[in-house]
């Protein structure tokens, strides 16, 4: 009997607390999506920059690429705004990005490093104070 009434308040526990959703509506949404990914490089192209920005122009989505460099997005369709950017390098964004249900873009971008010009008689007359 006390088993009986233990099985009895788990059933009522379990289904007042449990949560339930449409597994088909899951699926779906999961489907009607687009994948942009890609391998942000160096301007030299002999290296992949990993640990760079890319983010969603208008949005709050961001990733990191990984150590090879790739990073990879998933999205509703449309045409959105890539802006990649890493620290030392000029920003690019890259305007009208289509993204499909299910299909996959390929967006490669190489970054520009900054070039930093001194003066350098300047620097020396500050240093004779």
């Amino acid at each position: 009997m006390k088993s009986f009434l233990i099985y009895i308040v788990l059933f009522f526990s379990t289904s007042l607390f449990s949560q339930s959703f449409n597994v088909s509506s899951l699926v779906s949404d999961v489907n009607n999506e687009g994948v942009i990914e890609g391998v942000v490089y160096d301007t030299n192209l002999t290296s992949e920059l990993a640990f760079a920005n890319v983010s969603i122009k208008n949005t709050t989505i961001e990733v990191e690429t990984d150590f090879d460099g790739s990073f990879s997005i998933n999205l509703k369709p449309g045409n959105y705004t890539l802006i990649f950017s890493f620290l030392g390098y000029k920003t690019v964004e890259v305007d009208n990005v289509k993204v499909t249900a299910s299909g996959v873009v390929k967006c490669n971008q190489v970054l520009e490093a900054l070039k930093i010009e001194a003066d350098i008689s300047s620097i020396n007359n500050s240093f004779k104070g």
